[in-house]
């Protein structure tokens, strides 16, 4: 008892070095697809690892990985050591949660797996039923060299090999987790998006009731920010001045004014640098330079800790089975699952100076990082109190990112990273919008007295979204 009170201590008192936490979340890439390659076999790998006595290399991917190929004879198609293309996987992998279970174990799902049992093989087969798609794409990984910015920055200072998306399926489920603890036993998005299906109690509300200073950041050019319209309990219009464009951050970042915690989104629907597939992945690269830059010239430079994470896997391909001990989060699970097991991993990335430099982490508990671990650690370093606190089970049972912060005195070393000069490539406005962006207009109709389902069934391209939102320019971060 006293060794586990004196290991928390510790924790909290490596916290306390920190006065601000900026958290990015980018959309629908796995850790493979993106990071895969940041250690490769017979090469140097990392200076560090946490906990001290787990696996002393990256989890990372071999040249031998492979998946199964859908068309016969019986073959296999292999990982790649770099993406052919800064749009692949193009047209979008399947993200609903029958897709990744089917993904992760096959046609018999968990609990009646065929043998042989290939896990992470089901995702060829599975990209092979997306009209147009060719499945050799879902097995292209991204090697360090085209995503130079992530890749440096996670080299430079913490990257995880062991953090799965909270929930094995799509956007909405996971960013409710990020943001909440739960999904309100939502599995999907919905088939049309319906934000009083999410009506629970948000980080944001509890920091609020606290008096912590938050913010939330998106760099959208037309629409509303995704975390306040899926969360009703966000919409009170006093809250409005919590919300702001990317330029607010990056001023904010200039003049030392950065709140205790900050949220950024990325741009979803016009122009977009989400990374969601087939979206040009130089144009995230962008994006993360543009927030790097601002939070590693800033005055408080030194007390800041930057985490850079991707909601979900979107299908791409990773090799790691996702565990399955989650902690259900409340008693809202639903006939097809009890939230007990985690999705697919993601790139997570963690800055600070105060990072040892090219360390690999892993959970120092019996449950591994998931995207309840920022809820936890935003717990943990402002001493919020157990009946003030979100009351899902997931949290109390997450790491947090305490055991990072292993320095006394901030690194003045920065990495060398150059602007991004790739000429992007847009999608056509033409083209369907995904799944996200139409929950962008189910969940802004609903929030301003529309039928979500008229407004969604209007739209068959993203112009149609572009349109939806230039109707009402006021929505623009708020």
């Amino acid at each position: 008892m006293v060794r586990r009170a004196l290991k928390l201590f510790r924790k909290t008192m490596s916290l306390s070095k920190i006065e601000h936490i900026v958290v990015v979340m980018m959309e629908n890439r796995s850790l493979d697809n993106m990071l895969g390659w940041l250690y490769p076999a017979g090469q140097s790998g990392p200076l560090a690892v946490l906990p001290r006595d787990s696996s002393p290399t990256f989890n990372g991917l071999d040249p031998g990985m492979s998946n199964p190929s859908p068309k016969p004879p019986p073959a296999t198609i292999p990982v790649t050591t770099s993406a052919s293309s800064s749009t692949t996987p193009d047209p979008d992998p399947q993200e609903t949660f029958d897709n990744v279970t089917f993904q992760i174990y096959g046609a018999d799902g968990p609990d009646a797996v065929a043998e042989p049992f290939v896990p992470m093989g089901g995702f060829a087969i599975n990209y092979a039923t997306v009209q147009g798609a060719n499945p050799a794409q879902i097995m292209e990984a991204h090697s360090t060299a085209q995503l130079q910015v992530l890749s440096k920055l996670a080299k430079h200072y913490a990257v995880s090999d062991a953090w799965f998306a909270s929930v094995p399926s799509q956007t909405w489920p996971n960013r409710a987790f990020a943001h909440a603890g739960t999904s309100n036993g939502n599995v999907n998005n919905g088939t049309v998006p319906d934000p009083l299906c999410w009506n629970v109690p948000t980080i944001f509300n509890v920091l609020k009731s606290m008096g912590a200073t938050w913010g939330v950041y998106s760099d959208a050019l037309i629409a509303p920010s995704l975390t306040r319209i899926m969360f009703p309990k966000l919409w009170d219009p006093w809250l409005d001045g919590h919300f702001h464009g990317l330029q607010a951050f990056v001023d904010a970042c200039a003049s030392n004014t950065l709140p205790q915690y900050s949220f950024i989104e990325p741009r979803f629907v016009l122009d977009p640098n989400d990374q969601h597939p087939p979206h040009d992945v130089n144009a995230g690269e962008a994006l993360l330079y543009e927030i790097w830059t601002a939070v590693s010239t800033s005055p408080g430079w030194g007390q800041t800790l930057l985490v850079i994470t991707y909601d979900e896997h979107g299908g791409c391909y990773d090799h790691v089975l996702p565990p399955t001990n989650a902690t259900p989060p409340d008693a809202k699970g639903t006939e097809v699952f009890a939230f007990d097991r985690f999705g697919v991993r993601v790139p997570t990335v963690v800055i600070s100076p105060l990072i040892a430099k090219g360390t690999v982490f892993r959970s120092d508990r019996t449950a591994p990082y998931d995207h309840t671990s920022i809820l936890a650690t935003l717990r943990d370093w402002l001493g919020i109190s157990d009946q003030d606190m979100l009351t899902s089970a997931r949290i109390a049972h997450a790491p947090t990112l305490a055991q990072l912060i292993t320095l006394d005195v901030a690194r003045t070393d920065l990495p060398d990273i150059a602007p991004v000069s790739a000429p992007l490539s847009l999608t056509p406005m033409g083209a369907e919008p995904n799944d996200l962006q139409l929950s962008l207009v189910a969940g802004s109709a609903r929030r301003f007295g529309q039928d979500p389902a008229a407004e969604v069934a209007r739209i068959s391209t993203r112009q149609h979204v572009v349109d939806y939102f230039k109707r009402r320019p006021s929505l623009i971060h708020s």
